[in-house]
């Protein structure tokens, strides 16, 4: 353990202002917050970030991510707590656990590039929610339907893309990645959306479909997408995006019984009846 932290023990604030807040992709269906929690200073700026894009976006995603361990017990819990007031304010929040980004790099892989991995991981995420949207195919997932899937269920979810040519493993462990939330086979819904080459045959798509299903059996199944991708060869890609996680920690007993959290949440339901 000494030794994978080590190249992080010096005094850099992983939370910055520069790289902490950042709005972007902004369409006008579609909004994605990204979020570093940790930095006190930026608590109280939060909800105003968020109510200003809440009142312009009609779908706000946060995405956001813990701090580090090492980093502290302070800055963990400053940033459980920005991490609850995202939820009151975003449709859904995408969050990641610095910890399972660490797992992505070479201990010894220089600071500076370690975070352009975990940047990369996390606009990817954003990327690959965007293109399922985007995708035309035989059947599509559209706006609409993220949109309905979200609103479903309010609060965490997490889309996963898996590539290959083959299932010769198991599919559990193909999808397994350090960052993936504990829970992500357990979800209460599920979107696939399944891309094919030429040469992925009907029988291969048939086991991709049941190992899936078996896979997220406690999941409701909520549509499934598939488009044709034109090149030689049999390959898929596989997105998998699913909601009705748990939080990843608990909200303090004191955050609770906060005025402004109930205040917040008058503000988002009286937003849902308007815009829904």
């Amino acid at each position: 353990m000494e030794r994978i932290f080590g190249p992080f023990r010096i005094d850099t604030d992983f939370s910055d202002r520069q790289q902490s807040i950042i709005a972007e992709q902004q369409k006008d269906d579609i909004c994605f917050y990204r979020f570093i929690g940790g930095n006190p200073s930026e608590t109280q700026e939060l909800p105003k970030q968020l109510q200003s894009l809440r009142e312009r976006k009609p779908l706000l995603i946060g995405v956001f991510r813990f701090p580090f361990r090492f980093e502290g017990k302070r800055r963990q819990m400053t940033a459980r707590e920005q991490y609850f007031i995202m939820k009151e304010f975003c449709d859904a929040v995408i969050f990641f656990d610095s910890e399972g980004l660490m797992e992505t790099i070479d201990p010894s892989t220089p600071i500076h590039e370690a975070r352009e991995v975990f940047d990369t991981i996390e606009e990817l995420t954003i990327k690959a929610l965007r293109e399922m949207i985007d995708e035309t195919g035989k059947v599509n997932i559209d706006y609409q339907d993220v949109k309905a899937f979200i609103y479903q269920n309010r609060g965490p979810l997490f889309l996963h893309t898996i590539e290959g040519r083959n299932f010769d493993e198991p599919l559990k462990h193909l999808i397994q990645t350090p960052y993936l939330p504990t829970d992500f086979t357990e979800a209460e819904q599920l979107i696939l959306n399944i891309g094919y080459t030429r040469d992925v045959d009907m029988e291969t798509f048939r086991q991709i479909n049941l190992r899936l299903n078996d896979l997220f059996d406690k999941a409701e199944l909520f549509k499934i997408g598939s488009y044709f991708m034109d090149e030689p060869g049999q390959r898929f890609k596989i997105t998998m995006l699913v909601n009705g996680l748990s939080d990843p920690v608990k909200m303090p007993e004191e955050e609770k019984n906060k005025p402004s959290s109930s205040k917040y949440r008058n503000f988002i339901r009286k937003w849902l009846v308007e815009n829904r």
